[in-house]
């Protein structure tokens, strides 16, 4: 036979494997594909199992069947606050949403920075530290950026370093702006309202020897009591009595007596569901008893856990018809009397300016988060799966650990929550879900005095934070009562003020 195409046996050969060479491939994959369909359904088994406690891919999220708008739910109630006389009184509620089983948190609580006694005079030292700088020049202060972040003792080390310096420059200072004076003998200029005080640099004692001529006393001395006569055994009842009688006795004006004042601005209350075992009698019996002592608790009818937070905040919203309302975790410590300010604030600049017009006032503030992407990791605490939330970013949000709010914006929130599937990240929900779906659209805003991170740092920095923002985050229950204590002393609220001057933003 001839060979009439001229291809030998070699280069049949070799066609013929690149004609098999497609399908070889082909087959490749087809095999690979098959091998890999039973690894990706057991992929999706375990994703499909990866649920959210409590809601599963098959649970009804619709919220008005758990909040039950049209019924009464609650179990229990604080005591004078709902009435109408009470309502109007009150300014501002803060709600704690409190673990059933954190009692000691509670009553730290109750003990510090929820007692109103003893905020009441916080305001009054706040009040006193800040008019005492009020026009004060913090450029010739020694508390700069590096010092806020050492330890209060170091501070002072440093001051006292240069107190061997700073009189000679303060009197070479004051002859300058002596001297300085133009032809036309213009008066002198002052550069600044403390000059007196610069030579010695200690403020403390220089109104510490600040006379007390403006201080209103008793026409008599109240020590030469006991009256003649009654030197040997006084009986007090017939003293008082007789200096009562007595018309060169001054009496003390009704309005300078604090004690007794039932005008309360603000309130505590705790807001808790039910224990997390039907049958933990014992826990619901302790709730029974904190009821019964203080009157503080609200109670809800549903199960108190993690998952379930989203459900207390909407009750919260059910609930609430006071002005303002914080919404608080119970591991935050609140300076109450720097978050009336800025409310009171708020409140006045939303009066002047729209009272007038009957407007609503749509207040949502707290620490704003943006960007936030859902966590896909079934294994943290923030997990959030895709049956529950399939966008690839949150909505603008507010930290859940504190924020601030009026009750015509919690109405329109409580309403957008009824029409808006239930998803478990109480903050994500409320405050960016629902403040986007709400009508109007509610637009959270970024409030520097509500700190998101938790405190950190020596003790003057942990303190003066503290003292300069309206919330701060997980303080531990040990600490919580010496933070209190700690912003009760006046050298301490005096260094802090002096920071917060210097630095001139929130620490």
């Amino acid at each position: 036979m001839v060979n009439i195409t001229g291809m030998t046996m070699n280069d049949y050969t070799n066609q013929e494997t690149a004609m098999r060479a497609p399908s070889c491939l082909t087959a490749m994959i087809l095999f690979c594909v098959l091998l890999y369909i039973p690894v990706y359904i057991k992929a999706n088994d375990q994703i499909s199992k990866a649920t959210v406690a409590g809601w599963s891919m098959h649970t009804n999220r619709d919220t008005k069947v758990y909040i039950q708008p049209n019924n009464v739910t609650t179990i229990h109630a604080p005591t004078d606050i709902c009435t109408k006389k009470q309502k109007d009184k009150l300014f501002l509620l803060i709600v704690v949403c409190s673990a059933t089983v954190h009692f000691d948190r509670r009553q730290t609580i109750r003990e510090t920075w929820g007692n109103y006694s003893t905020y009441k005079q916080m305001s009054k030292l706040y009040k006193a530290v800040r008019q005492k700088y009020a026009n004060y020049n913090y450029t010739y202060d020694l508390y700069t950026e590096a010092y806020a972040n050492r330890a209060y003792s170091r501070v002072k080390r440093y001051i006292s370093g240069f107190n061997q310096l700073l009189p000679g420059l303060a009197k070479a200072l004051q002859e300058n702006l002596v001297n300085e004076k133009t032809d036309e003998k213009v008066p002198e200029e002052k550069r600044f309202d403390d000059d007196v005080m610069l030579p010695e640099f200690d403020m403390n004692e220089q109104l510490g020897d600040q006379t007390e001529a403006n201080y209103d006393y008793y026409d008599t001395n109240v020590m030469k009591i006991p009256p003649r006569g009654y030197e040997e055994s006084p009986d007090l009842e017939k003293v008082l009595s007789m200096l009562k009688l007595n018309k060169n006795f001054r009496k003390m004006k009704d309005e300078n007596i604090d004690f007794g004042n039932t005008e309360v601005d603000y309130k505590v209350v705790f807001l808790l569901g039910l224990p997390a075992n039907d049958n933990d009698s014992y826990i619901q019996n302790k709730i029974e008893e904190e009821v019964q002592q203080y009157g503080d608790i609200i109670q809800e009818r549903f199960i108190d856990s993690y998952s379930n937070l989203t459900l207390k905040s909407i009750m919260l919203l059910k609930w609430i018809t006071i002005r303002y309302i914080l919404k608080s975790d119970d591991d935050m410590y609140i300076n109450v009397p720097n978050l009336m300010d800025i409310l009171k604030n708020k409140s006045k600049e939303f009066d002047e300016k729209y009272k007038i017009q009957n407007s609503k006032e749509y207040l949502l503030m707290g620490h704003l988060i943006c960007g936030a992407r859902p966590i896909l990791d079934s294994s943290n605490k923030w997990y959030s799966p895709k049956y529950m939330y399939g966008g690839r970013v949150y909505p603008k949000y507010l930290s859940g650990t504190a924020y601030a709010f009026s009750w015509d914006a919690a109405n329109a929130l409580y309403r957008a929550a009824l029409r808006t599937s239930y998803f478990h990240l109480e903050d994500i929900f409320i405050t960016g879900m629902c403040a986007a779906r709400a009508r109007p659209r509610l637009i959270p805003s970024n409030d520097s005095s509500f700190s998101y991170q938790a405190g950190v740092g020596d003790w003057v920095n942990c303190n003066c934070r503290a003292y300069a923002h309206a919330t701060e985050h997980r303080i531990p229950l040990e600490n919580i009562r010496r933070l209190h204590q700690q912003l009760q002393k006046p050298d301490l609220l005096d260094t802090c003020e002096r920071i917060r001057l210097t630095q001139y933003v929130l620490i």
